[in-house]
């Protein structure tokens, strides 16, 4: 069986190997310097797996698949910037739940509430 033209990975569509790679990136080079430099490798793969896994739910259960927008990237880093404020001097220790958590409930936030077809962005303030 031969593959498709242009896949290097079977039959994985090379729009989509080029969308991955371009996501990915857009998440290393974009989300993640949110971080503080003290963050360890242990907060660093958590953060990008969480971001890469609510950008992949977003393609399926919202049809965005047409890659992060600078909008989307300042607000994924804006998220990581504030959990990690939150989590304080102990992100690597005593403040690693709190930065999980707080993380993780925006990024959930983010894809129900901004990301959705149709959907105005971001929330205005709360009264």
């Amino acid at each position: 069986m031969s593959k498709p033209a242009g896949s290097q990975f079977g039959r994985i569509p090379g729009g989509t190997v080029e969308l991955m790679q371009r996501t990915v990136t857009a998440i290393r080079d974009g989300v993640l310097p949110g971080l503080p430099s003290r963050a360890s490798s242990e907060v660093k793969a958590f953060t990008l797996e969480q971001v890469l896994q609510v950008v992949l739910r977003d393609w399926s259960e919202n049809e965005n698949t047409s890659g992060l927008v600078e909008a989307d990237i300042a607000d994924l880093k804006s998220f990581v910037e504030f959990a990690a404020s939150l989590a304080g001097d102990e992100i690597n220790g005593e403040g690693l739940p709190v930065y999980q958590a707080t993380l993780t409930g925006l990024l959930a936030d983010w894809l129900e509430n901004w990301n959705a077809p149709g959907d105005p962005g971001p929330p205005g303030p709360i009264d």
